[in-house]
């Protein structure tokens, strides 16, 4: 009947106290500990000096280092008769722990507690409980490599109040477990590096379909045909778009001028071509109209590759106004067709 009575007071003051503890440091586990004791008993309880029992424990963390524990032991006191007389004690308590290192390596540590304990002796008139106060040492440390496992030895002195008093000197050695440090293995995916050859196009700057490790002429306007050289091909015509002008003027617009400075780059990487730079307009207007605007922008376009360093004796302005169309002039469509300035090919 004393063990059940132990046992309860051992759950209710774990309860009590523990429950207001809402964290846990990092990395800080509760443990459980199971222990068999050695007592030397006072010998004011007129029993054998030395007398076994177990000792049971469960300990929360405060930090790293400080834990409160909740304990419950239960002894056997010898009387030295054959009558079954022995004296029983039991009882529960908290400890205050304080351990002097991180419990992987051996790690000292001193407690202090209180708690109470229940005598159940012979005669019964004289069974009570009494509080008792212990202050002990011991040792804690990881056993092998094994996280969750660990050695542990102690020594308490307990001071309790029955009948007007007695001292005992407890020795305990066992075990402690860990308790939330066996997690589930998880499986490491390792993801297979696939290393692909990656082609490296060769490079064809100007488009000419010669790439330019084997390109002798460089720059080459779009849409002009070359050797395998990537040298133009005597005697063809290039459209060229975006050579525009101010309406009804020969004034070349920013983005005509920059259409032009392509065919600066290639007249100076291929100086052995001439070209004729032929102005053509749509049926808007007079003929005699369309034909001086349209001589008039060949030649806005030649002062302007002469302007930037092409020799003006490789460039021939012409004008043919609305004499020869690409498209019908019946939409704006095809009159903006029309409206165009030419590069006729010529080597020398």
């Amino acid at each position: 009947m004393h063990k059940k009575s132990g046992f309860a007071l051992f759950g209710l003051l774990c309860v009590s106290v523990l429950a207001p503890l809402q964290s846990v440091a990092d990395e800080v586990y509760p443990h459980i500990y199971i222990l068999g004791t050695m007592t030397n008993t006072d010998s004011e309880r007129n029993v054998e000096s030395t007398n076994n029992g177990w000792q049971l424990g469960f300990g929360y963390p405060i930090n790293e280092r400080l834990f409160v524990e909740g304990v419950y032991f239960d002894n056997t006191l010898e009387t030295g008769d054959n009558n079954g007389s022995d004296f029983y004690q039991s009882g529960g308590g908290l400890d205050l722990h304080y351990g002097f290192g991180n419990r992987e390596q051996f790690t000292p540590f001193v407690l202090a507690g209180i708690g109470v304990a229940e005598n159940d002796v012979v005669p019964d008139v004289l069974d009570e409980d009494s509080f008792y106060w212990n202050l002990g040492l011991g040792f804690v440390g990881r056993i092998f490599d094994l996280q969750w496992l660990r050695y542990r030895g102690e020594a308490r002195y307990v001071q309790d109040d029955y009948l007007d008093g007695r001292s005992d000197i407890r020795f305990g050695l066992g075990l402690e477990i860990a308790l939330g440090t066996v997690q589930e293995k998880k499986e490491v995916v390792v993801e297979k590096v696939v290393y692909k050859q990656v082609q490296v196009q060769p490079k064809d700057s100007d488009g000419d379909r010669v790439v330019d490790q084997y390109d002798e002429c460089p720059n080459t306007l779009p849409g002009a045909r070359v050797d395998g050289r990537g040298c133009v091909i005597e005697q063809q015509v290039i459209n060229i778009a975006n050579i525009t002008f101010e309406t009804g003027s020969a004034t070349l617009t920013p983005v005509g001028k920059n259409t032009l400075m392509s065919a600066v780059s290639f007249l100076e990487s291929q100086n052995n071509v001439n070209i004729e730079i032929a102005g053509h307009t749509d049926s808007v207007g007079s003929n005699t109209y369309n034909l001086k605007l349209s001589q008039q922008r060949a030649a806005s376009v030649k002062q302007f590759l002469v302007e930037n360093g092409i020799a003006s004796n490789r460039l021939v302005a012409r004008g043919y106004g609305e004499a020869s169309p690409l498209a019908s002039n019946d939409t704006p469509t095809g009159r903006a067709t029309n409206r165009r300035v030419e590069f006729r090919l010529t080597t020398r």
